[in-house]
Formats: structure tokens, sequence, C-alpha cells
């Protein structure tokens, strides 16, 4: 898959790394990676064990308790949340601010790979999956306890994110329970806190806030179904390829399919600016 960034894409050789390394912490977010001594490590340390997507709407007034959960999930290091506000309650009295069709078409997307005729706010998709409404504490708690098992608590693909002074170097590692599915990488740029004072529509004079509010959904490249365990797929950006319009961190997920038809998460790791 080509990609819009003028980056290089690569599949290297294994890296090496002792076995005891391999089974015990490459196969999460904190995948350690020799680098040089000027670089800086960013992936935080644990095993990434679900991804969280909130499809949330500025125009609905059933999202801010969504919007708030999702603000406390964002504290747990081994779940990667995404804040995806959808247009398509823009036509009653206020137009999402935060908003991006993008996230509009993924939403509907997801509902037609499961058969449902049309998409709801707040709708939290976990490990592209699973879907429950996204105010729903209990649901979104049991499909977490229910995903860890059947993952060992940790998806099957690593990720790292090493940043140094040229931008950042971002490496894909299949574990041995890689499930050889084709998958896509995809940068999600996003803003960590956002506030919004709403003046229309169903919030009209609230504030609303906002956690890890993602800008686009940009393929990076496709991961081959044949990948082998321990190779890597690296990709390279510059700063200003993974955050744009002055957003302040990103995700990388991996993601089986492609962005036509999305499966299950199979690895994610997120990057955040210094304050």
């Amino acid at each position: 898959m080509a990609s819009p960034l003028s980056r290089r894409t690569r599949l290297s050789e294994p890296l090496r790394f002792s076995a005891g390394m391999l089974i015990g912490g490459l196969l999460g977010v904190g995948l350690l990676l020799p680098h040089p001594a000027s670089a800086q490590q960013t992936a935080p340390p644990g095993h990434t064990r679900a991804v969280v997507e909130l499809f949330t709407s500025q125009g609905c007034a059933s999202c801010p308790p969504a919007d708030r959960l999702m603000c406390d999930y964002a504290r747990d290091s081994s779940i990667v949340v995404l804040t995806l506000p959808v247009t398509c309650w823009d036509y009653l009295g206020w137009r999402d601010t935060l908003a991006n069709e993008k996230f509009t078409w993924r939403q509907r997307i997801y509902a037609k790979l499961r058969g449902a005729r049309g998409i709801y706010t707040p709708q939290a998709v976990v490990n592209g999956v699973a879907h429950m409404v996204g105010s729903d504490e209990k649901a979104l708690k049991k499909t977490l306890a229910t995903l860890a098992v059947e993952s060992q608590r940790r998806l099957p693909v690593g990720v790292a994110i090493v940043r140094d002074d040229r931008g950042f170097h971002i490496t894909i590692l299949p574990g041995e329970d890689f499930p050889r599915e084709r998958a896509t990488v995809v940068l999600a740029p996003f803003y960590r806190e956002r506030t919004v004072s709403v003046e229309g529509g169903e919030n009209t004079g609230r504030k609303l806030e906002y956690i890890n509010v993602a800008r686009d959904l940009i393929p990076l490249g496709a991961m081959p179904a044949e990948s082998r365990p321990g190779t890597p797929m690296t990709f390279d950006l510059t700063h200003g390829e993974a955050l744009p319009d002055k957003t302040d961190g990103f995700a990388i997920l991996v993601q089986s399919g492609d962005p036509s038809a999305p499966g299950r998460m199979l690895g994610a790791a997120t990057f955040l600016m210094p304050q």
C-alpha cells in the first residue's frame, strides 16, 4: 500500500534479542530496541491489551458521560484510547468543531461489517470487534476482561516508538502468536486534551472535555499475512508527519484488514510530547 507520507518503510532482518526478552516483553508496548544514546525511547512500559475507539458528537446530549469515561480509561497505560468525533449530527443545530468525515465513514464501515443498519453515538468499539454504548461502563469492563483472557492480556503484535532529532522510528514486531492476517499500520495523530464550549444544539451552554482527540487516520503501509514472527517492519516519520496540525500525540495502530474493511486490532502504542 502506498503511503502519502514521505518516509522510508522497510522489512528488515530480525533484531538481535535474547529469548527471555522476546518472551517477557517484546510483544507489548514496551518493546526494547537498540538505538543511539541521543534517542529517546517513547513507548511506555507494559503490554497493550486493548484499543478503545469512542465515536462521539458535540451535537449528542448522550455523549458527555462517555467522553468523561474515556478520560478515566486513558489513564490506564495498557489501553489505547482514541476519541473520534463524527459528523452525523451536524444538521441538528451545532456543527461539531472536532469532527472528521473519515471517522463517520469508519463508524459506518464497522456497522456494515457487523450487519447493523445504522450508527449511533456514543459508541465504543474495542479492538475493532466489540461494540457497546460508550457510556456503559459495565459493558466496557466486561468486554475488556473477556478480551484480556482471550489475548492473554496483550495484543499479538509489538509496537515500539523511538524519538530522536530527526523524528520517529517505529518498529512493528509480530509475536509468536501473530495470527498470519494481512494488516494495515495506521497513524492517528491526536490532541491529548480539548475543551469545547457548545453554543447550539442539544448541548447548548455545556463545556465538553475530551481526551486523545484524533485529527486523522493515515495508513502507513500494509503488513503481509506471511510476516514471520520476530521479523520487524519499520517506519521513519519526521516530527511534522507524525504530529501535524499542532497535535501533541499520536497512536500507531496495527489492524487486520484494510481501511475499507478493518478487522481486529493486532497491536498499538502511543506517543505523547513531554509537557
